[in-house]
């Protein structure tokens, strides 16, 4: 994996398995309850989405709090 910071750029050999993955995926099946609370998921999705506006911006900044706003979050 290459992450590019501001100040150097990283480069990371992924390694491990999915095994621990897949053992909370199975635990959400047969319990459903999540591991990640539902406050989390949401953040996750509205970076996403806030990287998605920027991009349609041209790149400008938007701020993930104004993201959550605009789809009736916090």
């Amino acid at each position: 994996m290459t992450v590019f910071g501001s100040k150097k750029v990283l480069y990371e050999q992924l390694e491990g398995s999915c095994t621990p993955f897949l053992r909370e995926v199975v635990k959400f099946f047969q319990t459903g309850v999540a591991s990640v609370p539902a406050a989390e998921t949401l953040e996750i999705y509205a970076f996403m989405e806030a990287a998605d506006e920027s991009k349609r911006q041209g790149g400008c900044p938007v701020k993930i709090s104004d993201v959550m706003r605009k789809n009736g979050g916090e």
